[in-house]
């Protein structure tokens, strides 16, 4: 379905400030639902509480959509908790709707009453009976709720899941078409879903779920969670995935559970692994691109379980990503996966496309795979000079000798940029094994001055490196004359005054302090260079 500007600005409106803490809201919401599980069906009560708890509801989301987050104890939006002020109620809404499987509830700007009173009759119903029908985050739309949406955690799916629902209202095709099939339908009675939907069966997902939750024999715990990945296929041959991330999390969660057997927690990874192939992937990696932070936090470690399976999955689509934040989010989804992803990583590195190399080789540094140094020097020569520069910075971030040597091997190369970030990065690394090559750099004569910008790269690196063999070749060009512009030689003595300084050797204090006699930029930075020594020195004997 193609969605236009302005079928998404009808449902997403501009920001705007809260009118306050919705966690009241929440309370009166919880009141309105034990209301109608007490009082009979036609009493002015019922629906007074009802009308109060939708006057308040409607004018809280009149101006943007109230979007939840919900845990065993409390609710969030936003990221932030909502402050239940001692007020038990809120509590207890959120442990009703976390033990019916709601983990999201969306309450939209044109939010109706009808909807409201269809939507706080399934929440009183009993929680066995809401399971056996299928679930409340089913049964909301298949009782034409259109303004509240459950387990849904991207705007735009919600609004073309709502068109949809309402071309099969208006077609004749909805499930509550007329009245006595409305949502004051009784409990249990036939026609909560539609005739080929196959939720009539009293093993849906959430009641096999529910049951593996409670389960302690291993060998009950296989067998339900076969029946699980049996039903989940049904899902997927309709791509119906929302109902599947909810599994996949719960799944996660029994895997990581210390008080579960050894045998159930493996079992729970391995029926993971089956429920998440195909098209339930590609439904995980959609929401992954869309922006919904808020989400991507429940996502990442399902990939992460997943490990290297998906890794390739995640690569390709990242080499076919446009927009930035698609690039970030499964970038990030490879970083999670950590060392199992290395290898189709590293696979990548072979390939044409020069930005396709430099995002892996940016990725693996990132990740930090100090075995696999070596991989990299087909990207440390590549013909792009982005990539070269990128797989510089990877090194330095990986560390260790075989990432040095090869940096080291760049002080020799052609191109002048190459050679700066290299020896920038030699000076980060704090690399021993380049002092003297540094060294050879600076005292090297350079008749016409084409080697300015290198002799001061090397005098920065050898500052950083600190390995005292670099003061006296420093001390030598402090003290020495140029036939360069008195300016460019001046800058020159500045940064070797300030590489001394850092290097902190009491020896250089006798030059330093006669250059910062004279005044001027150079002695300012010979001055500076004697305060750091000495304060190096007063550390050492203190």
């Amino acid at each position: 379905m193609n969605l236009g500007t302005e079928s998404i600005l009808k449902l997403v409106r501009p920001k705007t400030e809260k009118p306050g803490n919705p966690g009241p809201i929440l309370a009166d919401i919880y009141k309105a639902m034990r209301a109608i599980g007490f009082y009979p069906e036609g009493h002015p009560k019922r629906e007074e509480i009802v009308a109060n708890v939708y006057n308040t509801l409607g004018h809280f989301v009149q101006e943007k959509e109230l979007a939840l987050t919900i845990s065993r104890a409390g609710f969030s939006s936003a990221g932030e908790p909502i402050k239940a002020e001692l007020n038990q109620m809120v509590v207890s809404l959120a442990a009703e709707l976390f033990i019916r499987r709601i983990q999201q509830l969306t309450f939209l700007p044109d939010l109706s009453l009808d909807d409201l009173r269809a939507f706080l009759h399934l929440l009183s119903m009993d929680q066995k009976n809401l399971a056996l029908s299928g679930g409340m985050a089913q049964l909301m739309p298949a009782r034409g709720i259109r303004t509240i949406w459950a387990n849904e955690i991207d705007l735009s799916v919600i609004w073309e899941k709502r068109q949809a629902l309402e071309e099969k209202i208006e077609s004749g095709d909805a499930l509550a078409k007329t009245g006595e099939e409305g949502p004051e339908r009784a409990e249990g009675e036939e026609g909560a879903y539609p005739a080929d939907s196959g939720n009539t069966d009293t093993d849906t997902l959430m009641e096999l779920l529910a049951r593996m939750d409670r389960e302690t024999d291993d060998n009950r715990y296989q067998q339900l969670a076969r029946n699980l990945a049996s039903k989940a296929e049904g899902f997927k041959e309709k791509a119906v995935c929302a109902p599947l991330f909810l599994v996949l999390h719960a799944l996660l969660q029994h895997n990581e559970d210390t008080n579960r057997s050894q045998v159930q927690r493996d079992y729970a990874v391995f029926t993971l692994e089956q429920i998440a192939e195909g098209v339930t992937i590609d439904f995980l990696l959609q929401h992954l691109e869309s922006k919904s932070p808020l989400e991507t936090a429940k996502i990442y470690p399902i990939l992460k379980k997943l490990g290297a399976k998906i890794a390739y999955v995640i690569i390709q689509r990242l080499c076919l990503a446009d927009g930035l934040h698609a690039r970030k989010s499964l970038a990030a989804a490879l970083l999670a996966i950590g060392q199992p992803a290395v290898p189709p990583l590293l696979a990548m590195l072979k390939d044409e496309r020069w930005y396709v190399v430099r995002n892996m080789v940016a990725i693996l540094g990132q990740i930090g795979c100090r075995d696999s140094a070596n991989a990299f020097r087909p990207a440390l020569y590549h013909g792009d000079q982005r990539v070269r520069k990128e797989t510089i910075h990877a090194l330095v971030k990986i560390g260790g000798k075989d990432a040095e040597s090869m940096i080291i091997e760049l002080i020799e190369d052609a191109d002048p940029a190459i050679v700066l970030h290299a020896i920038m990065s030699l000076g980060l690394l704090k690399s021993d094994a380049a002092v003297q090559l540094l060294i050879q750099i600076i005292e090297k004569s350079d008749f016409f001055s084409r080697q300015i910008k290198v002799k001061k790269e090397a005098i920065i690196a050898l500052g950083r490196i600190g390995d005292r063999r670099a003061v006296t070749p420093l001390l030598s060009l402090l003290g020495s004359n140029s036939w360069l512009p008195w300016s460019k030689w001046d800058e020159m003595k500045i940064v070797a005054a300030t590489a001394l300084g850092r290097l902190g050797d009491e020896a250089a204090l006798p030059s330093l302090n006669a250059c910062a006699a004279r005044g001027g930029s150079l002695g300012k930075a010979c001055s500076d260079a004697v305060d750091n020594i000495e304060r190096v020195a007063e550390g050492l004997y203190e």
